[in-house]
């Protein structure tokens, strides 16, 4: 792999003709409305759409994605001051010498390799554990960063994605200190988190990062409170829009959006963030363990646009692939072939294959709750039924099924949310790599030849159309999961808000907003 050197100087240049991160630092105050709860929000905490719209403005990461599909050398440094690629396996690191967070722990080239392994011992970041070999500290402020394999994006995703926190502060703090006063690196600090209700962040008037033209463009500090409420409920959300009760709303409901999108007071964003939900069988503990023809007639008894119809989203298409479409290597001859498409009489042949010619299966399909969730797997609920398999709903909060996704005694089937930065290879790790999971994978499966054909199709060295294609194809024969259906989101912003960016998970996070000079907060 080429040579790579993160000149910081050309990084500042883009940086100013961007005008990011320049905002001056105002009294006011910026209110966003969220789908979803921010969860836990300790260093490690797991994964949620709330804590993605939230965590960045606490922690730095090593560097940070400004939008989808950015290279390492398209990175913005954050801790990092600068990084040296020598191969597709190896980086070095040199971080800024000046680093503290909050309570005025001063951070070291430990202090990251310390992180990182906090990390994978939290559990929640299994993408970690499959792409990491070795992290190792070369000085008091430089690190070598070694990876298992070269998988596409893997490099750009193991520098942005895990926050850096001070072991001497870590390691002493109780859980409850740790979820609800971290000693954070970013420039906004937790003040309160209520679940399900609200949370509250101020800023950070010690950011250590003093000099303003060297943040990243998460790192802007331009409001001195920033408030971050949950209405799970996507008619909520309008109403708080509409009663001018929150500057911004995410996920806003694509049959209300054309109100906002005619009004000139407001400014919509359609995304499409990379973000898919997926459906997947239990391989291992379940009746749908070796039993390929009995997912293949599940998968082809769905009527996916008739799910995605039942969530609540008219903009989208069912899925092609264990990926979605936005993806850099996704492949155009996927969209025209026959990935599990609606087929009634298929699935009634198949489940007779499969030895339930009269159905008689009751099987348990686990889900993050939400009102939106519950009415589009209801559909899928009735879907099944058609063909003789009886599904209870089993929806779980945030915390509940993060924990018992991994084990293989909750569920038969599980629908999750699954996303990518750029590639379709890096979902597929995501689910698919044995080095990430202590039980095969987030199915439970133990089949080597899938984990060849990942290999293969993950590594820069081999990444290919043909490889794609071969892995794509294997997965869609065994059928131990699939894509369901991909989607369009809206987000709708008060006209302060002048410009949006998305970052490197398909997001947008307030920090990263451009505002008006006059801005006024709506929310009182």
């Amino acid at each position: 792999m080429k040579k790579l050197t993160c000149i910081f100087l050309a990084v500042l240049m883009v940086l100013s003709l961007a005008g990011i991160a320049s905002a001056e630092k105002t009294d006011k105050t910026f209110t966003f409305t969220m789908a979803g709860d921010v969860g836990d929000l300790s260093p490690f905490g797991g994964d949620s759409g709330g804590r993605h719209h939230t965590y960045r403005m606490m922690y730095d990461c090593l560097a940070a994605s400004k939008g989808l599909g950015k290279s390492i050398n398209e990175l913005e440094p954050q801790i990092a001051k600068s990084w040296t690629v020598a191969d597709s396996k190896n980086i070095d690191v040199e971080i800024f010498d000046y680093v503290k967070d909050s309570q005025g722990n001063h951070i070291t080239a430990s202090d990251v390799v310390y992180s990182y392994q906090q990390a994978i011992a939290s559990g929640t970041m299994e993408k970690l554990n499959g792409y990491l070999d070795t992290i190792e500290a070369t000085g008091e402020y430089t690190l070598h960063i070694t990876l298992k394999s070269d998988s596409m994006g893997a490099m750009e995703w193991v520098m942005d994605t895990v926050p850096i926190v001070s072991e001497a502060w870590f390691s002493n703090a109780s859980d409850a200190d740790k979820t609800q006063n971290p000693a954070v690196t970013g420039p906004y600090i937790l003040k309160e988190t209520v679940a399900d209700s609200h949370t509250t962040l101020v800023r950070n008037d010690d950011y250590w990062q003093t000099d303003e033209s060297l943040r990243a463009y998460y790192d802007s500090d331009t409001f001195a409170v920033i408030t971050l409420n949950v209405a799970r409920e996507s008619s909520m959300r309008t109403i708080a829009l509409e009663n001018r009760e929150t500057d911004g709303a995410q996920n806003v409901n694509s049959a209300e959006v054309a109100f906002f999108m005619n009004d000139p007071a407001w400014n919509v964003q359609p995304v499409y963030n990379g973000r898919m939900n997926v459906i997947m069988f239990n391989n291992d503990n379940s009746v749908f363990a070796d039993n390929q023809a009995l997912r293949q007639a599940c998968l082809y008894a769905i009527d996916a646009d008739a799910v995605r119809l039942g969530y609540g989203y008219l903009y989208g298409a069912a899925s092609k692939d264990f990926s979605p479409a936005v993806s850099g290597d996704y492949l155009e001859k996927w969209k025209n072939e026959d990935y599990f498409d609606y087929n009634l009489e298929k699935a009634k042949e198949l489940m007779a294959e499969a030895g339930y010619p009269d159905g008689g299966i009751e099987v348990t399909l686990m889900y993050q709750n939400s009102t939106n969730a519950t009415s589009g797997l209801t559909v899928l609920q009735n879907n099944l039924a058609d063909i003789g398999v009886k599904v209870n709903l089993m929806p779980a909060d945030q915390a509940l099924f993060n924990s018992y996704k991994y084990d293989d005694t909750k569920w038969d089937i599980i629908v999750d949310s699954k996303a990518t930065s750029d590639f379709a290879t890096a979902v597929w790790e995501n689910c698919f790599d044995t080095k990430a999971f202590t039980n095969g994978s987030a199915c439970f499966t133990h089949d080597d030849e899938l984990q060849r054909l990942l290999m293969e199709a993950a590594s820069s060295a081999t990444h290919s159309e043909e490889t794609l294609d071969a892995f794509h194809s294997y997965l869609k024969e065994k059928a131990y999961g699939a894509g369901l259906f991909e989607f369009q989101t809206f987000y709708v912003f008060q006209s302060g808000v002048t410009e949006t960016q998305q970052d490197g998970f398909g997001n947008m996070t307030v920090t990263g907003l451009t505002f008006a000079d006059d801005f006024q907060t709506l929310a009182k």
